[in-house]
């Protein structure tokens, strides 16, 4: 095997592994999120969109103050 054969299969390994790693931290949150939402959730689709939600983090305060204001309507603000 040549040297940028091995260098290539390696990086490849390392990117499998880190999508694996990705993976089984997801199914780990995801698996938190349906025992708690087991015991609290008052319909099936409640339970359904906190699983689905539980990736999910909120906003911080600095993602908040990075944000810029936008103008809806863009033929008013060229005049």
């Amino acid at each position: 095997m040549s040297k940028s054969a091995r260098s290539l299969s390696n990086k490849q390994l390392y990117e499998e592994l880190q999508e694996s790693i990705k993976q089984e931290k997801l199914y780990w949150v995801r698996n938190d999120a349906k025992l708690r939402a087991v015991v609290d959730a008052k319909s099936y689709d409640e339970f359904r969109d906190r699983v689905a939600a539980a990736h999910l983090r909120p906003l911080s305060k600095a993602d908040k103050n990075e944000r810029k204001p936008s103008s809806w309507n863009k033929a008013a603000k060229l005049e």
